[in-house]
């Protein structure tokens, strides 16, 4: 029962988390248009671009959710979080919409919110490209993200192949498989992105 009451209390007090305010800052940890900054004791300042939807959320050390909430691709302001209510341990910022991923490490400790840059990882979507008839090169761009992996499919959403991602760039010569459509879904767990491709022989 305390446990329950004391994730109420959370819950509670990160509904209260998110509110609109200042205005766009060129400071802070940049990432593909988005940006973290510590704004007061604990509080933080989420910076997104305008004209894109981003999805946010903040995630305890657990991975439950804390709060989450999409920031309009019409909202210029930046969007402001108090963690003043949450406990010492460390939480992560996200936001991501379909052309990039990013998490922000927030380290409470105290009456001290802690924002590093080596706690940031960043994902961008993947480009790929034909560089000789049906072979393809998959280029992710990350920042901090150790582990992500590949996995095409076939038309009927059959697995035809799956990897694990090493480095930024990797290439894949699909002349081996039939005629048709194939789906790459490239990313790590926590965000992946889906691009589609042709066969032809």
């Amino acid at each position: 029962m305390k446990q329950f009451r004391l994730s109420i209390a959370i819950l509670l007090s990160v509904w209260s988390l998110a509110g609109t305010g200042v205005a766009n800052a060129d400071n802070g940890l940049v990432a593909n248009g988005v940006s973290v900054e510590k704004s007061e004791q604990k509080k933080v300042r989420l910076y997104t671009k305008l004209g894109e939807s981003v999805d946010v959320a903040i995630i305890d050390a657990d991975g439950h959710i804390l709060y989450k909430g999409v920031v309009a691709k019409n909202d210029a302001k930046a969007t402001s979080f108090n963690l003043k209510g949450l406990p010492d341990g460390q939480y992560y910022l996200t936001a991501s919409n379909d052309t990039y991923w990013m998490s922000q490490g927030l380290t409470i400790k105290g009456n001290a919110l802690i924002i590093e840059d080596r706690n940031q990882q960043l994902l961008a979507q993947p480009t790929l490209t034909a560089y000789e008839k049906n072979k393809f090169e998959v280029n992710l761009p990350t920042k901090n993200v150790e582990e992500a992996s590949v996995a095409i499919y076939d038309a009927q959403n059959v697995l035809v192949q799956t990897d694990a991602f090493k480095g930024s760039v990797r290439r894949f010569d699909l002349s081996g498989l039939p005629d048709g459509a194939y789906t790459f879904i490239v990313g790590p767990n926590q965000k992946q992105f889906t691009s589609s491709i042709s066969i032809k022989h």
